[in-house]
């Protein structure tokens, strides 16, 4: 049963994506169809800020920019101070492997005898 497409039916579909493309680049800039967008209800306006959010946010966020060079600068610390933390870090190695090799220990103990139950 062949079918026949009326002329008008191929022009809907992308008469419906247009329409729908200048409603959504009406969401994107603040020039063009952002008010027809508004007043549809298909766009809206940020909020201003809260109250304590401005008190407590700083103005000028300090931070790097993602992909950049930019580097900051850290004070470096001693050569002596490494030292001091590779010393107590094997210390709690030494520690720790003591711990548990008494613990190893303990594990080869035989375990007890089962409770013998008096027969009456």
């Amino acid at each position: 049963m062949p079918t026949e497409i009326s002329a008008k039916k191929p022009l809907l579909i992308p008469a419906a994506l247009v329409a729908v493309g200048v409603a959504l680049a009406g969401c994107g800039s603040d020039e063009g169809f952002k008010g027809v967008a508004e007043a549809a209800g298909l766009a809206t306006t940020p909020q201003e800020s809260k109250a304590f959010v401005r008190e407590t946010r700083p103005a000028d966020l300090e931070y790097v920019p993602v992909g950049s060079s930019v580097t900051r600068t850290a004070p470096r610390k001693p050569v002596e101070d490494y030292k001091k933390i590779e010393a107590a870090l094997e210390a709690k190695q030494k520690a720790n492997e003591a711990a548990g090799n008494t613990a190893k220990a303990l594990g080869t103990t035989p375990p007890p005898e089962p409770a013998k139950i008096p027969k009456n």
